[in-house]
């Protein structure tokens, strides 16, 4: 059945269509917490772009392993823990310094949670919590870490090769983070954590960034940088969703640097700010206690034999014992869609009758086309492989490309910003 849409709908099919990385977080900023209070300047990953910086794409930052172009569904021994632009101690940008921290202190390490929290039911299969975060230290960083060989690595440095450290382990939900979205979750900690600018209006993009609260060793030497992998494990859980029976792993990581100094850090107003900036100016409350569900990292890691379980027991596990209080249970009667899930390959053309018509997908919430202004126009630009842009009304045509069609849910069936991708063979058109 066909009808009138207003163009609002276009601006949700291009973030349900949008790059890949755009539903998915990494490390963005570090920054020191003195009791409870962000201090000083802020610091950043190796190779940092910013979201509003010229030429920055999702996958700048956004890092995925097993990666998509691999066809695997697990991690093994030849997967490279950092991002190509971080593999290098020497990959830091000037406008984004390292950050400067003194031994025992403690640091946020902030990310944007991007729905994982705010909309938790959008993923079949997923970790309470949005997950466990782990990061690891050394002082012996390798251009060549392997994930596999890190995963290894112990609270008390005799793990793995013991050439570094667990140094925390965290659930990605800090309870206080949130997207400005109309989901439930959202709607709660917008009126529970109001620590934000005072301009800050519902649509404007800010969000308050999650962050995971890391205690740099005690014994960290005066001088010498140490390395910091920040490591998110976000797998599906084997037979909750049937595109994906046994499950998956999926890991993102960050790989940063900090410069450990002997004397106190400078207490004064940030100097290497960005646009889209945290508005919070204190750590959460539980800063030095905070846990994750899962305190160690869980997988199976094809063709290597090493592992300490698979990343879907872990992730069920973590379900079963710690419910999420803002997740329901799920029902036992309750059945997995049998539809494919791919991307899909948008173009648009502008057109001159003022007329919009469509067939639109089930999947687009109802919730989420109310959260834009209903007469706002369509501006789009890089939706993944295709640069789109569209004025005024348009006619859209969707349609799987051949390449995404022939991955389907083994690489491609995972969510952007919370939003389920296009059934497989779906036609959308205005």
């Amino acid at each position: 059945m066909r009808s009138p849409i207003s163009t609002t709908a276009l601006y949700a099919l291009a973030i349900f269509l949008v790059n890949k990385a755009a539903g998915h977080s990494w490390n963005e900023q570090l920054q020191v917490i003195k009791n409870g209070t962000f201090v000083g300047d802020y610091g950043y990953p190796r190779g940092y772009v910013a979201r509003t910086d010229p030429g920055f794409t999702g996958d700048s930052m956004n890092y995925l392993l097993p990666s998509l172009k691999s066809g695997r569904t697990r991690i093994d021994n030849t997967d490279l823990l950092c991002h190509p632009a971080q593999r290098s101690t020497t990959t830091q940008p000037s406008a984004y310094p390292r950050l400067q921290v003194a031994p025992g202190s403690f640091v946020a390490m902030k990310y944007l949670e991007n729905g994982h929290v705010t909309l938790p039911a959008t993923q079949l299969g997923k970790p309470q919590a949005g997950g466990p975060i782990f990061v690891f230290g050394t002082t012996s960083p390798s251009a060549t870490e392997k994930l596999t060989d890190v995963l290894q690595w112990t609270a008390d440095g005799s793990g793995g090769d013991k050439r570094g450290r667990l140094l925390a382990a965290q659930n990605y939900d800090d309870l206080r983070c949130h997207q400005i979205n109309s989901g439930t979750i959202s709607q709660q900690r917008q009126q529970q954590f109001p620590d934000r600018p005072a301009d800050r209006t519902m649509g404007t993009g800010n969000e308050q960034w999650c962050e995971t609260d890391v205690q740099m060793p005690m014994d960290a030497k005066a001088g010498a940088p140490l390395t910091l992998y920040w490591v998110w494990q976000w797998p599906t859980a084997a037979g909750k969703d049937a595109g994906l029976p046994d499950g998956k792993d999926e890991f993102y990581t960050t790989c940063s640097d900090v410069d450990v100094v002997a004397g106190p850090i400078k207490i004064g107003k940030p100097v290497h700010t960005i646009v889209q900036q945290d508005p919070q100016t204190a750590a959460v409350k539980e800063y030095q206690s905070r846990t994750a569900f899962t305190s160690t990292p869980g997988y199976t890691a094809s063709g290597s034999g090493s592992g300490s379980g698979s990343a879907s027991s872990a992730s069920a596990s973590a379900s079963a014992s710690h419910p999420h209080p803002h997740r329901p249970p799920p029902s036992s009667s309750s059945t997995s869609p049998a539809s494919q899930t791919t991307f899909a390959t948008l173009t648009a053309t502008t057109t001159t009758t003022p007329t919009i018509t469509s067939t639109l997908p089930s999947a687009i919430p109802s919730d989420f086309l109310s959260f834009f202004p209903q007469e706002q126009q369509a501006t789009v630009t890089e939706i993944d492989d295709v640069t789109v842009v569209v004025t005024d009304v348009v006619t859209v045509t969707a349609t799987p490309s051949a390449a995404a069609a022939g991955l389907g849910r083994r690489g491609l069936g995972h969510a952007h910003d919370g939003y389920r991708p296009l059934r497989h063979g779906a036609k959308v058109r205005w």
